[in-house]
């Protein structure tokens, strides 16, 4: 039988981000207090960037007014957070309970949960895990990869190598070669011996620089930010507040730098004799512009993602609510024609301070739930109701999650007990059975 050949020619999308355009996603995100030290670490490596450290300067934009002055007392730019209450055992466990399991998957796996140690790293072996509970082995196997696969990308790791592994296998983005690199080269990446890397992978020594600097960006100790201080320091991204009945939003700079292009150093440029050195050069110019684009893009975002916020929630900003309105990224991305990672990393980290007091702005999102009478409720506004359900209850009798969803389901908001039990433990509320107290207690209180 003879066998036919033929040629086809085919066509295929693929995307690819510049370095270029991956600065302007990573400064996107940076929350107003990471953004200085960032610039600061540019001007370093590139003499042609120049910052100037301002002592106060706000942005204003469309669908507000244009204030020359800040009428702000320079301690409103700054905020405390308070410590997270939530252990990293809590949040693993959270996003587990979302899930589909058996009584002997949640046996393994609450098992792994509390057995990472601050870093996120799983501090005891599957051998012994299994042998503990008296649990199979691909049980045990089983509830590691679910681990393995829960935010923060790296936690579950048994080793540098596997936690470094894991966020890289989970990086769309990821550079190419820097799991082989992780893999097989990470003692020799530590010492230096980037020659020898080069050489046995076959890939330019540029290359290997490059997958150097990506696995910097990579977090080693995932666990570490759930780790509680007594109180966090802020930085205020944005301040709104009302004028003439008129909602005015201000970007906070105040703790920003000014940044430009040295043009002492672009008049030496011109009377180079040296190719090299000239191109280097040009190539400096052309990143400190860039730089200065996405600064700038970075700050018409932001103004634009806390607009539509601000418009989507005014009643609850000027205390016309008392809840949010039901509110989802593709929300905003929709009414901005935005994509929605956009949106995220424009929300990520961020703060402003409203006349109802300082928020992150994830907590205007939230999720709609449709009563029995057509009308859609926040996830924000349900737990709410169910904390004053809890402040108002007989402390001798409390309600259990099941008399919670009861009345819930009363006033035509239908949800499972589950998520009750979920809501109430996202606001770090007991259990009934523990928030239970006697005639002794109460007294004493």
């Amino acid at each position: 039988m003879q066998m036919a050949y033929r040629l086809n020619q085919e066509q295929h999308v693929k995307l690819f981000i510049t370095p270029e355009l991956k600065q302007s996603l990573h400064i996107l995100q940076l929350a107003g207090m990471d953004l200085a030290p960032y610039l600061q670490e540019q001007a370093v490596e590139n003499p042609f960037i120049e910052i100037e450290w301002l002592s106060e300067s706000f942005y204003s934009g469309s669908g507000v007014k244009n204030m020359e002055k800040s009428n702000f007392n320079p301690l409103d730019t700054y905020g405390t957070k308070a410590a997270t209450r939530d252990t990293l055992e809590n949040w693993v466990m959270h996003q587990f309970r979302m899930t589909d399991y058996s009584l002997e998957q949640f046996k393994a796996f609450s098992y792994l949960a509390g057995n990472l140690n601050e870093a996120g790293y799983l501090a005891v072996s599957m051998k012994e895990a299994a042998q503990k509970l008296n649990l199979p082995s691909d049980v045990m196997e089983t509830a590691l990869r679910t681990l393995q696969s829960l935010d923060p990308p790296g936690v579950g790791g048994r080793t540098l190598q596997e936690c470094l592994t894991i966020q890289i296998e989970r990086d769309p983005q990821a550079i190419k070669g820097a799991l082989e690199v992780v893999s097989g080269y990470l003692q020799d990446l530590s010492k230096g011996r980037t020659d020898k890397i080069s050489k046995e992978l076959n890939i330019e020594p540029l290359q290997v620089s490059r997958i150097l600097t990506y696995i910097r960006t990579l977090n080693p100790r995932p666990g570490l930010a759930f780790v509680a201080d007594e109180e966090q320091n802020i930085i205020v991204d944005a301040h709104v507040y009302m004028n003439s009945n008129q909602f005015v939003i201000e970007l906070n700079h105040r703790d920003h730098v000014k940044v430009s292009v040295n043009k002492e150093y672009l008049h030496m440029v011109g009377g180079l004799n040296d190719i090299a050195v000239s191109r280097f050069y040009e190539e400096k110019i052309k990143e400190a512009h860039w730089l200065l684009r996405s600064l700038n893009q970075r700050n018409q975002t932001l103004l634009k993602v806390i607009t539509a916020i601000v418009e989507e929630q005014a009643g609850f900003m000027n205390g016309t609510a008392s809840g949010i309105r039901p509110m989802t990224l593709r929300n905003i991305a929709q009414k901005l024609d935005l994509h929605e990672s956009t949106v995220s990393r424009a929300v990520k980290n961020k703060y402003i301070r409203t006349p109802r007091g300082i928020f992150e702005l994830k907590f205007f999102f939230s999720i709609g739930i449709q009563t029995n009478g057509g009308e859609d409720i926040s996830a924000q506004n349900i737990k709410c109701m169910i904390k004053e359900m809890i402040h108002r209850e007989n402390k001798r009798k409390p309600l259990s999650d099941q008399d919670i969803t009861n009345r819930l389901n009363e006033k035509g908001i239908c949800l499972s007990r589950r998520t009750v039990a979920k809501y109430r433990e996202e606001e770090h509320i007991l259990c009934s059975s523990l928030r239970r107290q006697t005639d002794e207690t109460l007294n004493y209180g």
